[in-house]
């Protein structure tokens, strides 16, 4: 199975990777894991959709230790990746009623996590 992650050094811009995903949506056959920042339930529908999605988890670790391992990666667009994680959360959301991720054993079982029809 295969997994997209934007964090993936592979992807060198947001276009690159929106395209991959558009590719993968079309793809009825296609088994992934989409790793995709959405803050807001409005975010990660458009998401859900782009990838016709069959799971919907949400990942969230604590805004502290985020920040930490940015802050040890020392990458270049460090403080623009801080202010992106502030911002995260001053917009996040849980409106959609989406699960946190119950572990990695949970991709093969079809009934938890399942996206709405309305999406």
């Amino acid at each position: 199975m295969q997994v997209f992650d934007r964090d993936d050094p592979q992807w060198s811009s947001e276009k690159q990777f929106t395209e991959a995903l558009t590719a993968l949506g079309k793809d009825r056959r296609a088994q992934a894991v989409v790793i995709r920042t959405g803050a807001t339930s409005a975010a990660r529908a458009k998401a859900a959709q782009l990838v016709a999605a069959t799971h919907v988890y949400l990942l969230t670790s604590d805004q502290n230790e985020l920040a930490h391992r940015i802050r040890q990666r020392d990458r270049a667009d460090k403080v623009n990746t801080l202010v992106g994680v502030r911002t995260w959360f001053e917009r996040f959301d849980r409106a959609d009623g989406v699960r946190d991720f119950p572990g990695w054993s949970a991709i093969h079982e079809p009934d938890l996590g399942v996206v709405s029809d309305d999406w």
